[in-house]
């Protein structure tokens, strides 16, 4: 079991303090150096003697927090701020006073020191902190669009896209800066148990939190045969052909609860590597919230997991699930044939960044990754059309929330014939499945799969891993010859393929099972290892195959 997982062993934490206690979490060095400094200095002041300089120094202190987080961003800073300052000023008061000064200045001194105590420890204990940045041998770049669609409900999908660039880095926000109060708040309100989904500001820390990537940056498209680029040159060396390349493409779906940002790692990691990503935020109310052209914000509905929590009402919230992600599918194709639109057009949006992608986008190699209800997303819409995928890669998909003609194909009653196992048809049943009345000739198997679960649902045959493990141990998973695969990264947890393992403090994620026992960035870098590992496995085996053509 070790052996499948070659990043068991974490690596030498790199934090400055408090290591056993974050566990791995890489603090924001420039936050974490101005907290201590402002601990420091109304520690300071609170053990000498008041004056009206040590005022000035507090209230500078106090300045300098707000303007460069807010008032509630770093909450644990500027909440126990304000009553030491009043404090500190009743202590110069009463210093300046006859009357029982002594022991007043003392009772003063003592409490503002609880109150130090107190933001010391909330900070520990609620770092600000970042998620690992891409290893790639390209920077990224990132362009946040609302891409006009076809053939959809909607006129246009709100979609991310992440590219390799030479172009150097900066620090880009990590959420939408007109957005972010609401996503921090509405994470809170539907992922935190009762009472904390009332303290929105307890998340407020990752708003400080930004991405090394290039914000409309110019893409760069490596050159065919290119063995070593310089991310800081505007040609490639070493170059063994003079032909161009293309980029070859990604389309990235969200779980329940998400937003292209909070898969930021997965497609910078991707982007760093050579691959154009589109990553997509569904407007189907299963996003943790979605900002639409006209301005309006689409918030996350929770009421079909109040459906879901009912036994009687169970089976129509799957249904609804269901009903969601065939949703979820057909947007995702919709932005993806205007996708493959602009490698010959350019569209209005892009005109007025000074950004065009006409060109350089390889039209004929594209996969689908997805998440969770994600991973039954890419699933149905590879379903649905193979022929746009080479590849469909699915991180714990919600199998039993695809709809019935995806299942029907998927598990596919041909393929359990020699099984000692059956498909049951998943929840309610799989109408005709018995008869097998919907033909199975071409679909998701005709393409390679690669199916990647947590070891949380593995280990308890979650998004119907049970049937998948069968179906690849018997040959019987995806195209024949293929590079099709079902596997498990160790001792993680579901919520790890995102983001938000990295930014959660881990004392508090650990007990509720949120986060594995690893180090969440240690489990993040061996999701897209194994990832791009399948990736390039497919690429060379197509290109391998058109030579012998």
């Amino acid at each position: 079991v070790d052996a499948l997982s070659p990043f068991f062993a974490s690596k030498p934490f790199h934090c400055l303090t408090v290591m056993p206690l974050w566990g791995g979490l890489k603090p924001i060095r420039r936050r974490f150096v101005l907290d201590i400094a402002i601990l420091s200095t109304f520690s300071y002041c609170i053990y000498v003697e008041p004056s009206t300089f040590h005022i000035y120094m507090l209230s500078l202190c106090t300045i300098i927090t707000f303007l460069t987080s807010g008032i509630t961003t770093r909450w644990t800073i500027t909440f126990p701020m304000i009553p030491i300052i009043l404090l500190q000023s009743l202590r110069y008061i009463s210093t300046s006073a006859s009357f029982t000064a002594s022991r007043t200045h003392l009772f003063l001194q003592v409490l503002s020191f609880v109150f130090i105590l107190k933001s010391t420890l909330l900070t520990i204990l609620f770092p600000a902190v970042k998620i690992n940045q891409p290893n790639g041998k390209y920077n990224v770049g990132v362009v946040d669009i609302h891409l006009p669609v076809e053939n959809f409900e909607h006129d246009h999908a709100t979609v991310r896209f992440l590219y390799p660039t030479l172009m150097k880095n900066s620090k880009v926000p990590y959420f939408d800066v007109e957005t972010r109060d609401k996503i921090c708040n509405l994470l809170m309100e539907h992922g935190a148990p009762p009472p904390l989904n009332k303290l929105a500001f307890l998340l407020n820390q990752w708003k400080l939190t930004t991405v090394n990537a290039r914000r409309n940056a110019a893409p760069h498209v490596p050159t065919a045969g290119t063995q070593n680029d310089n991310a800081h040159d505007t040609k490639d060396k070493n170059t063994t052909e003079d032909s161009p390349s293309k980029l070859p493409i990604v389309v990235y779906s969200h779980g329940l609860t998400g937003a292209a940002e909070i898969y930021s790692y997965q497609a910078m990691s991707l982007a760093s590597n050579g691959y154009f990503v589109m990553s997509i935020t569904h407007s189907d109310k299963s996003a943790i919230g979605v900002k639409r052209k006209d301005g309006s914000f689409i918030a996350y509905d929770n009421e079909i997991v109040k459906m879901a929590g009912k036994k009687e009402t169970y089976e129509n919230s799957v249904e609804a699930r269901r009903k969601q992600t065939a949703y979820r599918a057909n947007e995702l194709l919709a932005a993806t044939d205007t996708l493959m639109k602009l490698n010959v057009e350019n569209v209005k949006d892009l005109e007025e960044l000074g950004l065009s992608f006409v060109g350089i986008l390889d039209t004929n190699d594209v996969a689908a990754i997805g998440h969770s209800f994600g991973g039954a997303t890419v699933i149905h819409a590879s379903n649905l059309r193979p022929s746009n995928f080479k590849c469909c890669v699915a991180h714990d998909p919600a199998c039993d929330w695809c709809p019935n003609e995806t299942r029907q194909v998927l598990f596919s009653r041909d393929r359990f014939e020699d099984s000692a196992i059956s498909y049951y048809g998943g929840t309610g049943g799989l109408p005709g499945y018995e008869k097998e009345e919907v033909a199975t000739s071409e679909g998701i198997h005709d393409l390679d799969l690669y199916v990647l679960y947590s070891y949380e649902w593995f280990s308890r045959s979650w998004g119907h891993s049970n049937y998948l493990w069968d179906l690849f141990k018997r040959g019987k998973l995806g195209k024949k010859n293929g590079e099709s695969e079902v596997n498990f990264v160790y001792k993680s947890h579901h919520s790890e393929f995102s983001d938000s393992c990295m930014k959660l403090p881990l004392w508090l994620a650990r007990p509720v099972g949120v986060t594995g026992p690893r180090n969440p960035h240690d489990t993040a870098e061996e999701i897209f290892d194994r990832t791009l590992t399948f990736l390039e496995k497919v690429r060379e085996s197509n290109q391998t195959k058109k030579k012998v053509e």
